[in-house]
């Protein structure tokens, strides 16, 4: 357990640090000229970088919803065909065991095997897979930590100068 704990905590933060990045660098696009006077208030303060952060949030948010109902089938199917080969060969071994109990009992067990070794591969394809993607998300981090660092430092600078104009 804690190893799976570990390693979706990782993720997690991997995953936040890059969601984050992504935020500031979406709001830096729609805003190329620097963040103007967003609720028509007279002043670019604060309040406008929360409406404009709010704003390219929603955007990512939406662009990574897509994303993920794109590669939802494929996943399924992975999962779908996993269990399929399951249940066809515990089939496979009742109906044999039906047929012949007094002397298959080593078969089943050998074709119970086979079963166990094929969703262990399964098993081990999709954690394969799931690595790659933890993988990704992490190379794609630190590729972006240090602009984020920055960017944020930025940001920072620019809603403290605003609050104390």
């Amino acid at each position: 357990m804690g190893f799976f704990k570990k390693l979706f905590g990782g993720a997690a933060v991997a995953g936040t640090a890059v969601a984050t990045a992504k935020v500031v660098e979406r709001v830096k696009e729609n805003n190329p000229d620097g963040v103007g006077d967003v609720n028509q208030d007279g002043r670019v303060d604060y309040k406008d970088y929360v409406e404009e952060t709010k704003k390219a949030a929603q955007e990512l948010y939406s662009e990574t919803s897509d994303k993920v109902k794109d590669a939802a089938p494929e996943v399924t199917e992975k999962v779908t065909s996993a269990v399929g080969t399951a249940k066809e060969k515990v089939s496979d071994v009742v109906g044999d065991i039906k047929e012949n109990a007094g002397g298959y009992f080593d078969q089943a067990k050998d074709k119970l095997e086979d079963v166990k070794d094929s969703l262990q591969d399964k098993f081990d394809d999709v954690k394969n897979d799931f690595q790659d993607k933890v993988a990704e998300v992490k190379d794609e981090l630190q590729d972006n930590a240090g602009d984020l660092k920055e960017e944020v430092r930025e940001t920072v600078e620019e809603v403290r100068e605003e609050i104390r104009e």
